[in-house]
């Protein structure tokens, strides 16, 4: 299934390229900043509770045409859960590099309107969790210091000048893969809210 989605992603990619028309080759660059609600979701009923935290970056485009352009970057992502126990906080705290790689449609009258879909590759930086006021290290703990996942995300630029763009956007991922080897699986599920300036190279 995990295959199956990739490679539909990247069918869709290519499809878009074949379709690419005169005012194709544009490229942009866009500092992001945002809000991230993650959690796990997992076969299991849990008790947590979402972590608030914040993921960083610089996301690149290329346009194939007003319609379509690949989009991709790299970002610090954080992810994890919360528990609360006897009123005291356990945090989990996650942070990859994220690569996302993702087709992007933008419609409505003036195009500003847009929504991208496809996987997003992430690599672990460092797991720390945080409890009574202490932090330790249990990346050795994980099962997978790689997660891979689906993003889907919807947003809105405003115009700011002839080449430049300001952008809000609601972003979502489901991890595809168990952090950790137990009876259960056990995903990372994030939810950001995000802002970006753009400008057109």
């Amino acid at each position: 299934m995990k295959k199956l989605l990739f490679f539909t992603a990247i069918a869709a990619l290519t499809f878009t390229g074949v379709r690419a028309q005169s005012d194709k080759g544009d490229f942009t660059i866009a500092p992001q900043i945002g809000l991230n609600l993650s959690n796990y979701t997992s076969s299991e009923d849990l008790s947590n509770k979402v972590r608030t935290a914040f993921n960083a970056g610089v996301i690149v485009e290329y346009y194939f045409n007003d319609r379509w352009s690949l989009r991709s970057g790299l970002l610090y992502d954080s992810k994890g859960t919360k528990i609360t126990q006897d009123g005291d906080d356990y945090v989990e705290k996650l942070n990859y590099i994220s690569l996302p790689v993702n087709a992007n449609w933008h419609f409505g009258r003036n195009r500003n309107w847009f929504l991208n879909f496809g996987p997003n590759l992430n690599f672990l930086a460092s797991a720390k969790a945080d409890y009574l006021g202490e932090e330790f290290d249990f990346k050795d703990d994980l099962d997978s210091t790689f997660d891979i996942g689906l993003n889907i995300g919807i947003g809105y630029k405003f115009v700011i000048s002839d080449n430049t763009e300001l952008y809000i956007q609601y972003q979502g991922y489901g991890g595809f893969i168990s952090i950790i080897d137990t009876d259960f699986t056990l995903l990372n599920s994030t939810s950001a809210i995000n802002l970006g300036l753009v400008f057109e190279l």
